[in-house]
């Protein structure tokens, strides 16, 4: 089953090295690497040095955009399977293959792997503790069934709003997978229309884009597989605890623009209405016990949740998109 791996970037040519590098010495036997590139000036002619060195796949992309990066890498892919992976992580020698295993059941329209850290630092242990991409180390199968709503779902997770950071134990479509490590069968995307291009970095609605894709296959019946085995080290390159609190704020604005899209699903609306209720709780408590740093970070998590579900009603969905 031959895989194509997309990784997109821009300016980054010091870190996109380091991944292609790594990919290079994946065990899996059939693969393609294409880069997808919206760099400018001297890091554009460095990222397309470098995807030359390694035999990858140089597309350069001049339109900003996440989602439609990930959109145009999918139209130059050759791929049954399409992988992708992020410019500033490090997946391990045997993270294709891991994930390649899954697609055996027909099924299975996705896979996601695991995302830890790459090494400790005090704004990167903040990240993990708040926002981080972590699932866990359990393997778990995601069906349609998973984004039911019903009133045993709704009983299971509504102490969940008084939780700090939710990671594996959240509800899908939150706890499926992140972009950093995800793949997909490509005719999977191509009957959903793709990624959507307001979501994501550089677009509009700024996150959510894995989000979004995951939720859509699993309303479709589909089934996707959170393999914890296949493991991406993520780089945060000595990230500030101000960078912690404008990922947070990222995040918060893609997710609220994102629940409130989907604002007529019951699932959805009472996970707009919990999140909201768990910012406000979160904010007081960590006033009261004294926790400056969590305080502010749930304030920059409320403060993209109102931007978020504003940017939205600003842009409306692109009818292509399915379902």
């Amino acid at each position: 089953m031959r895989v194509s791996i997309i990784v997109i970037t821009r300016n980054r040519s010091q870190y996109l090295a380091a991944v292609l590098q790594q990919l290079s010495r994946l065990d899996y036997p059939d693969f393609e690497i294409v880069v997808v590139d919206s760099s400018t000036g001297e890091e554009k002619e460095k990222s397309a040095k470098l995807a030359g060195q390694y035999r990858a796949q140089y597309v350069p992309e001049p339109r900003l955009g996440q989602s439609l990066a990930r959109n145009t890498g999918r139209t130059f892919a050759s791929g049954e399977i399409l992988a992708f992976t992020d410019d500033d992580c490090l997946p391990e020698r045997d993270w294709l293959s891991r994930i390649v295993r899954n697609y055996s059941d027909p099924d299975v329209w996705g896979c996601s792997g695991r995302v830890v850290p790459h090494r400790s630092e005090a704004a990167a242990n903040l990240f993990e503790e708040v926002a981080g991409q972590d699932l866990g180390e359990t393997r778990r199968i995601f069906t349609g069934k998973d984004v039911h709503f019903g009133i045993g779902m709704l009983l299971a997770n509504v102490g969940k709003v008084f939780a700090k950071h939710m990671k594996s134990k959240g509800p899908a479509p939150w706890c499926v997978g992140h972009g950093s490590s995800m793949s997909f069968r490509k005719i999977a995307l191509d009957q959903l229309g793709g990624f959507d291009n307001r979501l994501g970095a550089g677009a509009p609605l700024k996150s959510g884009e894995d989000i979004d894709i995951n939720y859509r296959i699993l309303k479709c019946g589909h089934n996707i597989v959170y393999e914890s085995s296949a493991i991406v080290r993520h780089n945060h390159h000595r990230m500030t605890k101000e960078d912690v609190y404008k990922t947070r704020y990222v995040y918060s604005f893609g997710g609220a623009a994102l629940m409130y899209e989907y604002r007529k699903d019951p699932l959805m609306f009472c996970m707009l209405c919990g999140r909201l209720f768990q910012l406000l709780i979160k904010i007081t408590q960590y006033k009261l016990t004294g926790q400056k740093e969590l305080a502010r970070t749930f304030r920059e998590d409320l403060r993209g949740f109102w931007d978020g579900i504003a940017a939205q009603k600003k842009f409306p969905r692109d009818t292509r998109l399915k379902p």
